[in-house]
């Protein structure tokens, strides 16, 4: 019996979800994986999962609509709650892991108490879907640099046992992609809801943080994700569009992590208050980056929407290219089951 649980949250985009488990579906795994649909309009349910794939494990879970951060943490604080496994992958529905790097990572941790969570390599693709907006598939491209490759050090294990020197480095923790223990995950969704988070970029300051307080992280030079960067209605479309996270909740967050007595102390919440704001997500206009940013909110509206008219009016198109395919998503398995054979 797998030691782990593979969390797939859902926000419809429900091609995509068809796609990630036709790919367990042929490749086999032995995990069970834990479906949290927030679909505002849902398509699935335990028997037609079953059915449709027999080789995959799989826990349903209906939830009601996450139409806002709130519903949406309440329903991960839920799923925690309810998993039994030692260990948890959470991966959105247009990403594919690697099963050899979760293994490896069950082993290590089951050797190192000290250590609370493993990541790896995480490598992006695109599908280039000129015919149709839902790019589940199409032209299969795969990015030659890695994701995170601006990140300083990102690929290195984090390994002090200071608590202080392990949360200096929090933007190496990456805990999106990564292994991490039950109890961790756990921790992280109860006190997200608990402190009411209104964004993803507050969201990744528990996702950052809390992990390190509670242990060290390792890392495996191999490939654990493979990442769709282009996906239609993407979490990081819609963020791009978004002002980022603000200073005084930053503050309140901090303040909330001593009241809970996680963060206890005085001097590692002296450097958390004066990290960068670009280290938590706060957008100085003023900055080149931030300028870049504002350039962005502005414009890509209106070249989304033109992208968009163009591939409505090529729909038709589509068929010519894929018509003879009986199964749309053979070719991209394929390709998929290369770059994760590590």
């Amino acid at each position: 019996m797998s030691k782990t649980t593979i969390v797939i949250p859902l926000i419809d985009r429900h091609e995509f979800t068809e796609r990630v488990l036709s790919y367990y579906n042929t490749n086999k795994v032995n995990h069970l994986f834990y479906i949290a649909d927030g679909s505002k309009e849902k398509r699935f349910n335990q028997k037609y999962l079953e059915k449709k794939f027999p080789n995959v494990r799989f826990k349903y879970r209906s939830f009601p609509f996450d139409k806002n951060f709130k519903l949406f943490t309440k329903k991960m604080f839920e799923v925690a709650k309810a998993i039994k496994t030692q260990y948890v992958y959470q991966i959105a529905n247009d990403d594919f892991f690697n099963p050899n790097f979760i293994k490896k990572s069950e082993l290590f941790l089951s050797k190192n108490k000290s250590y609370n969570f493993v990541g790896g390599k995480v490598l992006n693709f695109k599908i280039i879907q000129p015919f149709k907006k839902v790019n589940d598939f199409g032209f299969f491209k795969m990015d030659k640099k890695v994701q995170y490759w601006r990140y300083k050090n990102a690929y290195k294990s984090i390994n002090s046992n200071s608590r202080i020197k392990r949360v200096e480095n929090f933007l190496m923790s990456l805990t999106y992609e990564c292994l991490i223990k039950k109890s961790t995950y756990l921790e992280i969704w109860k006190y997200a809801y608990k402190f009411k988070i209104a964004n993803s970029f507050e969201l990744n300051w528990f996702m950052n943080i809390i992990p390190l307080i509670n242990g060290k992280k390792h890392f495996i030079n191999m490939t654990s994700v493979l990442r769709q960067s282009n996906t239609h209605e993407g979490l990081g479309l819609s963020e791009m569009l978004k002002t980022g996270a603000k200073k005084k909740r930053y503050i309140n967050f901090l303040i909330f992590l001593q009241k809970q007595k996680i963060l206890t102390s005085k001097l590692l919440l002296a450097k958390l208050k004066k990290v960068e704001n670009s280290s938590i997500d706060i957008i100085d206009p003023t900055t080149s980056e931030g300028k870049k940013h504002i350039f962005k909110t502005k414009w890509f509206p209106i070249y989304y929407s033109i992208n968009n008219i163009i591939k409505n009016t090529n729909y038709y198109l589509l068929y010519l290219f894929f018509f003879n395919k009986k199964n749309k998503y053979a070719s991209l398995i394929k390709k998929i089951k290369i770059y994760l054979n590590d």
